[in-house]
């Protein structure tokens, strides 16, 4: 049984785990990653911190959830994004128009978020409790296959174009998370990126 060091706390019985999850992104996006540990973690969902070894067998695996879920969120915010964006009558156009929104959304998730960015890809010595689905490569590859479909995408390079696209834009979207590039620098460094991935595609 949980057993809360404090009378008020941030989480029902049964979902500690959660609450520990939410508290951890809390805390990386406030003050970075060297701000997470277990026990500020226990301490910010008013546990102690044997109840989240209960939950996670070390901080590792902690780390390894939350980013995770974070890469899941980085997604949902492109998915969002993609569904969000107005069409044309042009199918081929379409096809651009959602390809661009998913590169758009993730440079807009890596200036908005930059420590939970940081984490979403960082290397973990274990592995997530919880199964995750990779939403984001996933949407990259049905925006390829849809600009296959309307003729854009040159076919000697069809296997290698989510690599090329992916790489691309996460290259730019570190450099934008780490505030090297200025942010009013940002949408034109986006635009000739995009223009490069499209060309290399053959979508240009």
């Amino acid at each position: 049984m949980l057993t809360p060091v404090r009378k008020r706390s941030d989480y029902h019985h049964g979902d500690l785990g959660h609450a520990a999850i939410r508290a951890a992104k809390n805390l990386i996006d406030s003050e970075g990653l060297n701000s997470l540990g277990i026990r500020r973690v226990a301490e910010a969902t008013g546990v102690s911190p044997a109840a989240l070894y209960r939950h996670f067998e070390n901080l590792e695996q902690l780390k390894a959830e939350v980013s995770a879920q974070i890469r899941l969120e980085l997604g949902e915010f492109l998915k969002a994004k993609r569904d969000r964006t107005p069409l044309s009558r042009s199918k081929s156009r379409n096809a651009l128009i959602r390809f661009e929104a998913l590169g758009e959304a993730y440079i807009d998730y890596a200036r908005k978020h930059p420590r939970l960015f940081e984490i979403a890809f960082i290397h973990c010595d274990e592995k997530p409790i919880s199964e995750f689905g990779d939403l984001a490569w996933e949407l990259l590859q049905e925006s390829i296959k849809e600009l296959d479909e309307v003729g854009l995408l040159d076919r000697k390079i069809a296997v290698a174009a989510p690599m090329i696209a992916w790489s691309s834009v996460h290259g730019l979207a570190v450099l934008v998370a780490q505030r090297a590039i200025l942010q009013r620098e940002q949408d034109q460094a986006l635009r000739q990126i995009m223009d490069g991935v499209e060309r290399a595609l053959g979508a240009r």
